[in-house]
This record gives C-alpha cells, structure tokens and sequence, in this order.
C-alpha cells in the first residue's frame, strides 16, 4: 500500500516536473522571440535615427547656405542704403549752406532796409505837416472857461469824458465851464490835482463822442524835434503855432497867480504860447502828445521859450488821479543845487556832473539815512546824474513814495551809498 502512495506522488512530481519543464522550455523561446524583434526594432529604429539625422545635417546645410546668402543681400542692401542716405545727406548739407548763405544775405539786406527806414522815420520827423497834425487834434482840444472867458486850454484824454488841463488855470475857479470845439458847453467839475506838476483832471458832465489823441513816450522825444501847439490863447479859438523841442528834462521854477512853484519834467521848445494856451497840448508830426504846456518865460528874462510838462510825466500823475482822487508825488527831503567847477575842483571831481546838497529837511527820507549838507550826489538807483533837472526828473517820473531807493555820494573823499524809502510830498 505505501508503495503504491509513493509510485502515486513520484509518478505526479515526474508530470509535474514535466510540465515546468515543457513550460520552461516554452518561454525561453518566447523570449528568444522578444529579443529578436527587440534587435530588429532598435536596428530599425537606429536606421530612422541615421536618417533624421542625415535629414537635419543636409537641412543645416541648407539654411547656413541660405542664411550666409541673406546675410549677402542684407548687407549689400546696407551698404547701397549707406550709401544713397551718405549722398543725399551730402546734399541736404550743400542745401542747408546755401540756405545759410541766402539768409546771412537776406539779414544784411533786412538790415540795410531798416537803417534806409530809420533814415526816412528820421526825415519824416524832421519835418511836421502842421495843418494834417491840426486836423487831427483840434477836434480833441477845448477851452476852459470861468463863464466869462477863456482862461485856458485843455484835451480831451479819454472816452469817459476826462480832461486834462494846468492846475494853475483852474486852481481859483468855483464854477468850471468847458467849451468844445463845436462851441457846446459843459460843466465840469475837478477829479484831482497835483500842484508839483501843474496839472489838473477834470470830468465832464456830458461825455462827447470825440476821438481822444494818444499820449506819445516822451523818453523818444529829440532836442530839434518838430512840434505844435494847439490852443486858444487871447480867447482865441483853435490857435496852432509851430516850433522845435529846444530842450529836455528841465527844472523850473514857474510863477503863478498864487505864488511860484518848481516843476519838473519840462520840456522846453520855442512854439508861442501865451495867455490862454496854458493846459493845451504840445504835438508831433505824427499827431501825438508829447506835452501838456504850462508856463512861459517871464519877458523880463528872456523871449521864445515855453515848457510844457512833459507826457509820460502826465500819463503817470494822470492816472493817479483817476484811479485815487490824488497823485502822491515823491520826495527825497533835500534841496539841491547844481555844481560849478570849483566845486568839482575842490573835490576832486573830474567833471560838474552831480548835484550838491544844500540842506537836509529834518525827519525825511534823507535825514533818516545820514545824508548830510555838502555831499555830492553822484547816482540815483545806479543811473549817473548831470544835474538838478535831471535827478529830479528821475524822481518825477521812475518814482513813487514807499519804493526804495538808492543814492551813490561822495562826502569829503569817501564814497558812500544810502539806501532809503521815498517818502511823499507835504498836501
């Protein structure tokens, strides 16, 4: 029995080894195959890869052949555009150097035109057509009146009915008549005076349709100008004389009905003006106002030379009046005289340019900073002075009170500045 159970399991472990066997011997082949069609598919795919590559070599080839090619062409196109912009930039170059001489050409040309033109302003001005200049403004002059007569002259400034006048013509008069020139009447009455400069702002009471004259820039104005006055002297009605600008920037004492007064900023010319002419405007040939006349020389001291403030100086206390009531005039605090060689002797002074001052009013402007009897004056704000006419014109008309102010001395040897603020004129 126990050998028939051990046949049984040999018998099963011989199939069984058998089957391993069988099964061994099986997949050793398959694997066998695998390998083989593992070698054929890395040879195929080597093949492929040698292809590709092959492929992309040829392709590299290819592009550097063509790349080189483009970079040929682009740089030959380079260098034909180099060369166009080289040449055409050559010749805006010869353009523009033409262009450059033609203009220096037009500028000496343009320059000779207006040296030819301010020949002929020159000429036009050396001459004065008196009747066009009298049509021109003889519808803006008026005459000033008590209710009597005539007692002198004014203009029309502006079209809010403003005349402009002396003060010393209507200074005393209660009841203010102005005639105009097509013989009406209106009352008037003062907006404002400035007694240091002789004039006086009047308002009408009806506004007539006249086209006012404009006020030219004095500083223009030439000594041997031409000029006119237009007036109504001996109640006379538009009388025009005619003369030359014999002087600028005077300083004069004027005398009036009430006492004398120093003025400044006059313009001296030898046009007659007389009684009834004061406040008239003073005209140049281009038909504008240099000047408002204010006084002649007294007879007694001469003949032929009237003053007339001069426009800039009225456009300025003008103003002032319109918009305040009043012009507040400046004032330095000294009194002045002018200097004679000795004087520029004694000091060391090359010249008599400058003034000397003569006395110092106390608490003014001047006081304040020193500024003592005997120093010379040499210079305002830096602007060299010649004389009393001119540091007082300066005043009159570059200053006002509160600006400050700078005077350039000489005391003994000792060269002194003193600044300070200008002060106003006592009402």
């Amino acid at each position: 029995m126990m050998n028939k159970i051990v046949i049984g399991i040999l018998a099963l472990l011989l199939v069984v080894c058998g089957g391993f066997g069988y099964y061994a011997y099986t997949l050793s082949g398959q694997i066998d195959y695998l390998s083989g069609q593992l070698e054929i598919y890395h040879q195929e795919q080597a093949a492929g890869i040698k292809s590709i590559s092959d492929e992309l070599g040829v392709f590299k080839g290819e592009t550097r052949a063509k790349t080189s090619e483009l970079e040929s062409n682009l740089m030959t196109r380079i260098d034909t555009a180099r060369s166009t912009l080289q040449g055409e930039l050559n010749l805006t170059r010869n353009s523009i150097d033409t262009l450059e001489s033609d203009l220096n050409k037009t500028a000496s040309r343009v320059v000779t035109l207006e040296d030819d033109m301010h020949n002929l302003t020159g000429l036009s001005h050396s001459v004065i057509n008196a009747h066009e200049v009298y049509q021109k403004v003889r519808q803006a002059t008026v005459r000033i009146s008590n209710g009597e007569g005539t007692i002198g002259s004014g203009f029309i400034l502006d079209n809010e009915a403003h005349v402009v006048t002396a003060f010393h013509v209507v200074e005393n008069i209660s009841r203010i008549y102005v005639i105009l020139p097509n013989g009406k009447v209106s009352r008037a009455t003062t907006v404002g005076t400035c007694k240091y400069s002789d004039i006086a702002v009047l308002k009408l009471d009806t506004t007539p349709s006249i086209e006012p004259p404009p006020l030219a820039d004095s500083n223009r104005i030439k000594i041997g100008e031409p000029l006119v006055a237009i007036g109504h002297p001996f109640d006379l009605t538009d009388s025009l004389t005619a003369g030359i600008v014999s002087q600028l920037n005077r300083f004069v004492e004027i005398q009036k009905n009430t006492g004398s007064q120093w003025v400044a900023n006059l313009i001296q010319f030898d046009a007659a003006a007389n009684f009834g002419n004061s406040g008239c405007p003073l005209i140049n040939s281009g038909g504008e106002i240099i000047g408002l006349v204010i006084a002649r020389v007294d007879p007694d001291e001469g003949d032929g030379i009237y003053y007339a403030v001069s426009a800039n100086k009225v456009n300025r206390v003008v103003a002032g009046i319109i918009t305040q009531g009043a012009y507040d005039y400046p004032r330095i605090g000294i009194n002045i005289s002018n200097l004679t060689p000795n004087m520029a002797k004694d000091t060391g002074l090359e010249s008599v340019n400058g003034v000397r001052v003569v006395t110092v009013t106390a608490d003014s402007p001047a006081a304040m900073v020193g500024i003592k009897k005997g120093d010379i004056i040499l210079k305002i704000d830096g602007t060299p002075i010649r004389d009393v006419a001119a540091l007082t014109s300066y005043v009159g008309e570059y200053k006002s009170p509160g600006e400050p102010t700078k005077l350039s001395l000489l005391r003994g040897e000792a060269s002194l500045e003193r600044s300070f603020t200008m002060g106003s004129m006592p009402e």
